[in-house]
């Protein structure tokens, strides 16, 4: 079953390799007044720039986008085709990469205010993540990925929408895929009260617009994403079932062998 036909944001259109190295995958950039730095060439990925004084200014899908303090940018790098060097525009502030082996999604070109106190709940983030990658390990690599998605989440929130391109796509799709990549292996029922409806209206709108249920767009992402830990990190499956809110081993067990034919630890 394939959902790329409404997913927003692909968080999970493939299992990332487990070879990853934070080197070449992430980039977290503070830039002083008069400093320059040069992102390109950039591989597939997300760039997130939080703008603290000056203007960060970038073409991108053919239009000039220029953010100012207390502003943020988000957008996937092959979007962007020119950045203004930052020594003409005055920029300060954070330039965040992560590659699409890190952050498996397709960031859609958005941007939007940023208050004093949203600013420092974004440092914090940032902290957490420089201090995870001082430490690294094969699990703390899972533990950035997951800092990362989540501090993207946070600066997506009332984001406008530049990039139209799949305008088509019902607001709702947008709120369960993000929803799902947050909570992970929770009832239909669950979702359908967080999106403000009932369980046969979610399923409804699912299968109406996908062919696929509510339940299988869960489904499909959750195992994507236990596939992932398994891959990448050397959790136990244990672990992993309590990650991916499982009520315990053999119930996690259970689901990934109806949906792979192979128990978990088997599988990896």
């Amino acid at each position: 079953m394939s959902t790329e036909k409404i997913l927003p944001i692909d968080l999970y259109h493939a299992v990332s390799t487990a070879n990853l190295t934070l080197e070449s995958s992430l980039k977290i950039i503070h830039v002083e007044a008069g400093q320059d730095y040069d992102l390109f060439p950039m591989d597939a990925g997300t760039l997130a720039v939080i703008c603290r004084g000056g203007r960060f200014v970038s073409k991108a899908l053919d239009q000039e986008f220029s953010i100012t303090a207390g502003q943020v940018l988000l957008a996937a790098t092959d979007d962007i085709k020119e950045i203004s060097r930052f020594s003409e525009t005055g920029f300060e502030g954070v330039v965040i990469y992560a590659s699409s082996d890190l952050l498996i999604n397709r960031q859609r070109l958005m941007y939007r205010d940023i208050t004093p106190d949203e600013m420092e709940e974004t440092d914090l983030y940032i902290r957490l993540i420089q201090s995870q990658i001082e430490r690294m390990s094969d699990v703390r690599v899972k533990v950035v990925e997951s800092l990362l998605r989540a501090l993207i989440f946070y600066l997506q929130q009332g984001g406008h929408v530049a990039d139209d391109r799949d305008s088509r796509i019902p607001p709702m799709f947008y709120d369960f895929a993000l929803l799902i990549s947050r909570y992970h292996h929770y009832p239909v029922y669950y979702y359908a009260e967080k999106l403000g409806m009932t369980s046969m209206e979610l399923n409804s709108k699912c299968k109406s617009y996908s062919g696929v249920s509510a339940a299988e767009w869960i489904s499909q992402y959750v195992l994507l994403e236990a596939k992932d830990l398994l891959i990448k990190t050397r959790l136990r499956p244990s672990r992993i079932a309590v990650m991916l809110n499982f009520s315990n081993y053999d119930t996690f067990a259970r689901w990934f062998r109806r949906h792979t034919g192979e128990l978990p630890g088997n599988w990896r």
